[in-house]
This record gives structure tokens, C-alpha cells and sequence, in this order.
């Protein structure tokens, strides 16, 4: 499935990194861009809602993990979109790396998979960061999309909430949705990445998209709050 409507003005292109397409108030915007690999399977999702690469006028980035920034400069270049990230990642998506270390998150299978994880090559194709989000701020293109600062995972690591269909959270890595909600494997900071969902589950929407496994649909909010409160 090269990509699935969710809501109306919202596509995931999914994958083990999924992509997602947003309809703004000024033009395409996507969030994250996946491993290199998986630009042109990014292309073919914005193909078949029937728009051109020249329609996709923004690319947010949510942090500057390789899984999630690989493609941003393949894909700027392709479609000529501005880019944007936190200000604590922008040099590393621009140098293109390295990650800063991560730690696992407690248990054996997380011990295993972040050091798996840990050796993975940490470089990418570097890009140019066009505009910095702010934590508490809009995304400069579109006074609907918010901006959550949301350490832990990785220091510069945002979140996103959109004022459309009751709230949709694009919740990054803060948590993965395999089998429900959990910690990812790795992580720069446990503690942190713990206060985080403790924020994001203070605020109010009903739909929530990951960086990996499935959205949950409706009443994302309150799933939040029994997990992480």
C-alpha cells in the first residue's frame, strides 16, 4: 500500500518509518521523510491522492534520527520544499549526523534492539533546516498545526497537534504502537521521554499517528491518559 487516507487532508504512506501527508492551509506538508530509500515511495504516495512533487510546499521534521530524516534532502530537492526542526537538531539534520548516543529503555528486548540499533550507520545526506519550531508555537505555515517540544527520545524531538477532526497528534517517537502503546527501544533520556508523554497527555485530541505502528482513530486522548498518567 503505497498510502491510505486517514481523514479527509491526511495520508499515511505507511512503512517502518510511516509518512504522513497533510493537506495545509499552503499546500502539501509532510512529516518526516523516512530512511533515503523511501523517497521514492514518498513520490509515488503523493502520485496516487493525485498531486505533483511541486504541490509539497513544506517537509517537518521530528527529530534527527536517521529513520527519520534520511530522505529530507532527496526530497527537498525533488520538490523544493522548505524544511523545518527544533532548533537542538537542525545542526545535526543539516551536518547530516552523527545521532547523539542513545541508551535503551528498560527491559532485555529494548537492551538488544538499541544495540542494534546503536550500530547503524548515523550519516545521512545533509540538508538545510529553512525555519526553526518553537515549543508552544505554530509551524510558520499554518496557525492550525502546533508545535510540542518533546524531549527524551531525542533532544530536539517535536511533536505536532492539528486543529482538525477534533485534534490529531503526530506523536513522533515519544512512544511507538506496536501491540499498544510503549517506550521506544532507544533513547537519549528515559526520564525525559517519560515527562514528555506525561505532557502530551495532558492535551486534547482524537486522533494520534506515530513514527511506528498503526494511528489510533478515536479517542487517542484518553488512551494516553490511562498509559501515561
Amino acid at each position: 500500500m503505497a498510502v491510505a487516507g486517514l481523514i479527509a487532508g491526511l495520508h499515511i504512506i505507511p512503512g517502518l518509518v510511516n509518512v504522513y501527508l497533510l493537506e495545509t492551509a499552503d499546500g502539501l506538508a509532510v512529516v518526516d521523510t523516512g530512511f533515503a530509500r523511501d523517497t521514492a515511495k514518498i513520490l509515488d504516495g503523493i502520485a496516487a491522492i493525485g498531486r505533483a512533487p511541486e504541490d509539497v510546499r513544506h517537509i517537518l521534521l521530528t527529530h534527527a534520527h536517521p529513520d527519520h530524516i534520511g530522505g529530507a534532502a532527496a526530497l527537498r530537492k525533488r520538490t523544493g520544499a522548505r524544511v523545518y526542526a527544533h532548533g537542538l537538531d537542525a545542526p545535526i539534520i543539516e551536518a547530516g549526523g552523527p545521532a547523539r548516543p542513545i541508551h535503551a529503555a528498560p527491559g532485555l528486548r529494548n537492551m538488544i534492539v538499541a544495540a542494534l540499533l546503536s550500530r547503524l550507520p548515523g550519516k545521512t545526506a545533509p540538508t538545510k533546516v529553512d525555519g526553526l519550531l518553537h515549543d508552544g508555537v505554530a509551524v510558520p505555515f499554518d496557525d492550525d498545526i502546533l508545535t510540542i517540544h518533546i524531549p527524551g527520545h531525542c533532544a530536539g524531538q517535536v511533536a505536532f497537534l492539528w486543529k482538525r477532526a477534533g485534534g490529531i497528534l503526530f506523536a513522533a517517537d515519544a512512544c511507538i504502537n506496536r501491540k499498544g502503546m510503549v517506550l521506544a527501544a532507544a533513547q537519549e533520556d528515559v526520564g525525559e521521554a517519560r515527562s514528555s508523554l506525561t505532557r502530551l497527555a495532558g492535551y486534547a485530541f482524537e486522533v494520534a499517528c506515530f513514527g511506528h505502528g498503526p494511528p489510533i482513530m478515536a479517542g487517542a486522548d484518553r488512551e494516553f491518559r490511562k498509559r501515561w498518567l
